[in-house]
């Protein structure tokens, strides 16, 4: 677990079930769910760090799925260290795809799990993706629908982020079922490794 001061950091995540039992534990000073989507996690994030200046550092726990590609395990953890915003019907030309300005923000991974390229789009994806759909697609490692926005804001504060995520699934049709038959206990274990390191130091 990176070093951090307590007093300035941001504990989140994108619903209750994914930071609850690092409320419990009544260690945390900042702890504030943003909501699921680029969208709801920037904008309750920006008010947040409107009203509490003190933040420096967000810390964010979460799921993602993993693409087929990667060779990441489901029921593993990742920290992602670069994330995107692709959009899957703009590779398929079903829509197309609004240009950010940049491309990805970058995070501050913990090295102690394992560091990987995210890709945080507007739209869960369900469509099997045995490969790349496209040449830009080839390092992306995980999907998470959160960590776009949240980087974005976190970009225009000037602060820094790291991100915990538990791999709940493989990216594809049947994502969303093993989402969540997979998030709780996973999550539960990922909160768990947090509190134990942080008896530790």
């Amino acid at each position: 677990m990176l070093p951090f001061n307590i007093n300035q950091t941001l504990v989140t995540g994108a619903f209750e079930g994914e930071v609850g039992l690092l409320r419990a534990s009544g260690k945390f000073p900042h702890l504030q769910v943003m909501g699921i989507g680029n969208l709801e996690a920037a904008v309750n994030l920006s008010d947040y760090l409107f009203r509490n200046k003190e933040i420096r550092h967000i810390v964010f726990f979460g799921s993602c799925g993993a693409y087929e590609w990667s060779g990441i395990p489901t029921k593993s953890f990742v920290s992602p260290n670069i994330i995107y915003t692709k959009e899957l019907g703009h590779v398929l030309k079903l829509s197309k795809q609004i240009p950010e300005s940049p491309e990805f923000y970058q995070l501050v991974p913990d090295k102690t799990f394992r560091t990987v390229q995210g890709n945080a789009p507007t739209t869960i994806t369900l469509k099997e993706l045995n490969s790349p759909p496209e040449p830009s697609w080839k390092d992306l490692e995980v999907e998470n629908l959160e960590l776009f926005g949240i980087s974005k804001i976190v970009s225009r504060f000037s602060i820094t982020a790291t991100a915990y995520l538990a791999v709940t699934n493989q990216v594809g049709p049947e994502g969303s079922k093993d989402w969540a038959e997979n998030w709780k206990e996973l999550s539960h274990s990922l909160q768990n490794q947090f509190l134990e390191k942080m008896r530790s130091i």
